[in-house]
């Protein structure tokens, strides 16, 4: 018997981690993660997994390539540049491939995220994301969030 609807039950997960851990000033890294999304569109709620990277371009800068199994994507590729306005705010802007069982397109990305830090080398981020993609010859925009637990190859201060 499912208790909690499953988005109540990310969003709580959410919440605990953001209690449990302390912001960091904003600052491009090179970093590899894993994380779990929950995307809705006007077809369904779904939820998924993702790899993300992350390659720092300059202090405020990087490029983060990712992959993923996501609905109604299924498998996706995708590479966003990412830019730190604020010591604890990003924006990220870029495109992705996917490929469903039916049919495989592209689509744009845009959004926002926080960064949380747990150590020097470890960091839960946090995305809110937009996606505009053609599915079934029709465009459609996917709505999410992504909680992404990354480790750090350089050493991050507070």
């Amino acid at each position: 018997m499912n208790i909690l609807p499953n988005t109540l039950k990310f969003t709580l997960v959410i919440c605990c981690l953001m209690y449990s851990t302390n912001l960091v000033l904003a600052q491009a890294k090179n970093a590899i993660g894993l994380g779990l999304g929950l995307n809705h569109s006007k077809e369904s709620n779904n939820s998924g997994g993702v790899m993300q990277g992350e390659i720092k371009l300059a202090r405020s800068i990087s490029l983060t390539p990712s992959i993923g199994v996501e609905e109604p994507y299924i498998i996706y590729a995708g590479i966003a540049g990412r830019y730190y306005f604020t010591p604890f705010l990003y924006g990220s802007l870029g495109g992705f491939t996917y490929h469903n069982v039916d049919y495989g397109g592209s689509g744009g990305t845009g959004g926002i995220g926080f960064v949380l830090l747990s150590g020097h080398r470890q960091i839960f981020d946090i995305n809110i994301h937009a996606d505009y993609l053609n599915n079934y010859n029709e465009y459609s925009p996917i709505f999410g969030i992504r909680l992404i637990y990354s480790f750090s190859f350089n050493k991050l201060y507070r």
